[in-house]
């Protein structure tokens, strides 16, 4: 066997073991992708979502939600299914930092993120989680649940589903011989 020979199967047997420790230690920054909030969304009565200073919160009485303070409003069904069957659903995909001083970077301190909290009937928090839209990235967002440190990448932008007008979330209920405008 020549010299050549020989080193080149050495580099290439120590380009393998790098190839295997990096992919091993990449492991470390992937996780199964699991949903924020594994609780059952039945006993979830009331959801506040607050931004800066502006704060919504949705109330369930019975089967039916209310806007707290806005007793013209009729609350659009769509907008709480969304919070159900995307907001609550959705995945932390990746973890991207640990370090607190990183939280600004990606929205998610407590004065830029927004804050979506849910509670059950007995105003016991059942998770309270910030929301961040920062950089260039609009497929995902970014989430922390309050008072950890870790911040995930999502698997899908829910970011704007969290708006906290009043506008958004309902609309004046229609007159019963009211025309519609075409």
């Amino acid at each position: 066997m020549t010299n050549s020979l020989k080193y080149g199967l050495i580099a290439l047997a120590g380009i393998t073991l790098l190839f295997l420790y990096n992919k091993s230690s990449q492991k470390s920054y992937t996780l199964e992708a699991e949903t924020i909030f594994d609780g059952k969304s039945e006993i979830i009565n009331r959801i506040v979502i607050s931004e800066n200073e502006q704060i919504l919160e949705l109330v369930k009485n019975d089967s039916i939600w209310n806007i707290t303070g806005n007793d013209s409003f009729v609350v659009t069904i769509s907008k709480i299914d969304n919070i159900f069957d995307k907001v609550l659903n959705v995945r932390k995909e990746m973890l991207i930092t640990s370090k607190e001083e990183k939280w600004s970077k990606f929205g998610v301190d407590d004065s830029l993120g927004k804050h979506f909290t849910i509670f059950d009937q007995s105003n016991n928090e059942l998770g309270h989680y910030i929301f961040g839209n920062s950089g260039q990235d609009y497929q995902h967002n970014y989430i922390r649940k309050n008072q950890t440190s870790d911040v995930y990448r999502t698997d899908n932008n829910i970011y704007y589903l969290l708006n906290s007008s009043d506008s958004y979330w309902g609309s004046v209920p229609k007159k019963k011989n009211e025309v519609e405008p075409r």
